[in-house]
């Protein structure tokens, strides 16, 4: 009898273990542990809620790509084989369209603007359709990107001609080839051997991944005119969501949308400002600080980038719209 006891026990104990492991939800992130978004927003974000959250509903967080690769978190957070997922929107083309109004030079400035650009247009509805299938934690963006090169540093537009650059998005490689250079897709991983070879000539990229990379060792010349911004997104299941208790759910709601973007945003651009103040105390890395008449030359160059957006979506109205209430958001 003793025995059945134990056995019935020893059971219950695994039908209740498997019960808990079921309610853990994995967050999905392509970067390492220690890589900015795993160790400064998703690690800290799942802490937080957590501690809210009921004992049987818990955030694991899964970095390295372990659950899939960059480009296909969306559709392990549609799957469900994440219940949670770091996403860069333009890592699957004509998904989330309007999202990446965000990467028209000249927009956005810092994470800050890149926000509020994303979740004012989000509140207005016009993000629906691209999100439907998810529960959106925030949208946000990457300030502009800096133009990193490795020979001699890009003072002009016209410097770019020729050159190989590591290119962000699809949309990125277009820009490029309105300066006469190319676009070449290299994994944030190989940028340094890509760099280091002379496989391209330089990228476009935010300071926080300059330094984690070590790019300055490649890469010793920045150029601060200000490129695209990439969006950013954090992504839930929706089936996942919905089986929450609504104590549950409500906990999610509090740590989503605006505040939650706005936080994100804080914390990239105050780490944006500590890395390129810490590399220009340094000494080691040259930078170019464009006056007023070379970021009018700049500009000139990226002229029809808006334009070209608009053209290049399936909703060419729509787009319209949303670029004008993007610029009616950052006053301009």
């Amino acid at each position: 009898m003793l025995k059945l006891l134990t056995s019935t026990g020893a059971l219950a104990l695994a039908l209740a273990a498997t019960t808990l492991e079921a309610r853990e939800m994995r967050v999905s992130s392509f970067e390492p542990a220690q890589g900015f978004y795993s160790s400064k927003v998703l690690q800290p974000w799942i802490d937080q809620v957590n501690e809210k959250l009921s004992d049987d509903a818990k955030f694991k967080l899964y970095p390295g790509s372990i659950l899939g690769a960059p480009p296909a978190q969306a559709d392990l957070v549609k799957a469900g084989v994440a219940d949670v997922a770091l996403v860069v929107p333009t890592y699957t083309p004509g998904v989330f369209p309007l999202t990446g109004v965000v990467e028209i030079p000249g927009l956005v400035a810092n994470g800050k603007e890149g926000a509020n650009i994303l979740n004012t247009l989000a509140e207005d509805g016009a993000l629906d359709a691209e999100y439907s299938d998810y529960k959106v934690i925030a949208v946000f963006s990457t300030p502009a990107y800096r133009f990193l090169m490795a020979d001699a540093a890009a003072m002009m537009p016209e410097d770019l001609k020729g050159k190989k650059l590591r290119s962000p998005s699809k949309f990125g490689s277009d820009l490029f080839d309105m300066v006469g250079a190319s676009g070449v897709g290299v994994p944030a991983p190989q940028v340094y051997e890509n760099l280091e070879r002379g496989v391209v000539d330089g990228a476009v990229w935010v300071m926080d991944a300059y330094r984690t990379f070590r790019l300055n060792e490649v890469a010793p010349y920045v150029t601060t005119a200000g490129f695209m911004a990439q969006p950013m997104s954090i992504l839930m299941n929706k089936n996942t969501y919905n089986s929450l208790s609504d104590a549950d759910k409500a906990v999610i709601d509090s740590m989503s949308g605006r505040a939650t973007a706005e936080w994100i945003a804080g914390v990239v651009d105050d780490t944006d400002a500590e890395v390129e103040a810490a590399f220009r105390a340094d000494d080691k890395v040259t930078f170019v600080d464009p006056d007023s008449d070379a970021m009018q030359a700049w500009a000139a160059a990226f002229a029809d980038a808006a334009d070209t957006w608009v053209g290049q979506q399936s909703d060419p109205e729509a787009a319209a719209a949303a670029l004008a209430r993007a610029h009616e958001v950052v006053g301009d």
